[in-house]
């Protein structure tokens, strides 16, 4: 027999972020462990349907005093709630703008082919009623999907999200952190970002806007976990809607486990596991806390994980892609600015106004946004596969104006908000 040399251990003693828990074990997380939620997963609760976020705000009900949110958490969700609208509100409004133009060409259109076959008045107004009837019908079946909105901020009102999470979160937000400590974390934050330690080093362009934390939001979401993990002697499961590999252990789609430096970490400094999941996988066990939801609420959560998990814009990328097109002097810059004050769309008669587009072939005018945009890539400024920065919208074969991507128009009005809690 031989005999095992002191010191030697198994294949996990050394390496315990690549062990990858049973379905048992991630069962009996949801029921033991401490439940920290992240930003997103909140401000999803205004994506999804009434249904799904209903059933998600039951299962987080069910976690009871094991859920916790920290404060950088609540930070990010107050910042970012009022982009989150009138993203909501942007895509309403731009398909019943699309919706209007249609309408009116097809009117334009009957009108000319009235005239030119000489078709008698009342057949022609006929046919203008029916498709002004069509355009009615479907702009009060948008209207009847469409989430309703809270009141204005200048109206205050009652709102169910706001309503729910405040009965929810009573008493389970964590404290501010001390102001010396907090500039600890935040430093701490930022040389992670800079030496691309997770997790949050995919937002190391932060550091260029106008966060007090800059780079290090992720990090201090991460060290605000850990701690309150630690003081309560606990695993930690980590509920997070963000798929970048700043977070996740992953081989092409498939999502195996946290970071396996987050896992080491954890076990380091606690002694304990720690777990991950999206919200997706939240619902999928649902039944580990004798919890019940709708199998279209976890669909609906998918909808929006995939309809966010496409690369999106840093405010790094925003920045310099402004920046060098007003070094070429190119007027597609300000057509940019415009079009995140205007909502993220910008039609042509504004842009005839401001006299920076004389209406020649749509890809000729958004050929240097594109082209500065793939040198950027190329740099690793801007993330390959983000929305293109400047999008031609036609009705039919004319062109009605340009639009830019949402998470860019974030990046853009997020600055011009203040930030109601300084450090």
């Amino acid at each position: 027999m031989v005999e095992q040399a002191e010191g030697n251990s198994g294949i996990y003693d050394a390496f315990p972020g690549y062990r990858r828990p049973s379905e048992d074990e991630l069962a009996e997380a949801l029921r033991s462990a401490l439940v920290v939620v992240d930003a997103n997963v909140l401000l999803n609760l205004y994506r999804y349907n009434e249904s799904t976020r209903d059933d998600l705000l039951g299962l987080l009900r069910g976690v009871g005093d094991r859920l916790w949110v920290p404060h950088q958490v609540m930070r990010e969700f107050w910042r970012n709630r009022l982009t989150v609208l009138a993203g909501r509100a942007t895509a309403t409004d731009q398909v019943l703008e699309a919706l209007a133009k249609q309408q009116r060409a097809a009117d334009a259109a009957l009108h000319q082919w009235a005239k030119t076959t000489a078709l008698a008045d009342a057949v022609r107004d006929d046919l203008v009623g029916q498709v002004a009837a069509l355009h009615q019908e479907l702009v009060d079946a948008i209207g009847s999907h469409t989430p309703p909105s809270p009141d204005s901020p200048g109206m205050p009102g009652r709102e169910p999200v706001l309503d729910q999470l405040e009965a929810l979160l009573g008493g389970k937000v964590g404290a501010k952190p001390e102001p010396t400590r907090w500039t600890e974390l935040v430093k701490e934050g930022k040389r992670r970002a800079a030496a691309k330690e997770p997790p949050g080093y995919l937002d190391a362009g932060k550091d260029e806007s106008s966060l007090p934390e800059g780079a290090a939001g992720d990090y201090l979401v991460w060290a605000q976990a850990v701690q309150e993990a630690a003081r309560r002697d606990t695993d930690l499961l980590f509920v997070t809607g963000d798929e970048k590999e700043d977070w996740w252990w992953r081989y092409r789609s498939e999502f195996l486990g946290p970071r396996v430096e987050l896992v080491e970490q954890f076990a380091a400094e606690s002694g304990k596991q720690l777990y991950m999941m999206r919200p997706v996988d939240l619902l999928r066990r649902a039944s580990a806390l004798d919890v019940e939801v709708r199998s279209e609420s976890v669909s609906d959560v998918a909808r929006v994980s995939e309809n966010r998990e496409q690369a999106t814009w840093s405010a790094a990328g925003v920045a310099e892609l402004l920046r060098l097109l007003d070094f070429e002097e190119r007027p597609q810059a300000e057509i940019i600015r415009q079009a995140a004050r205007l909502g993220g769309f910008i039609d042509n008669r504004t842009i005839g106004l401001s006299g920076t587009y004389d209406g020649g072939i749509p890809h000729d005018f958004t050929d240097p946004v594109h082209r500065i945009t793939r040198m950027l890539q190329s740099r690793g400024v801007v993330a390959r596969g983000v929305a293109s920065a400047l999008t031609p919208v036609f009705s039919g074969v004319e062109l009605v104006g340009f639009e830019i991507p949402h998470d860019m128009m974030a990046v853009l009005t997020e600055n011009d908000e203040p930030d109601g809690d300084s450090d």
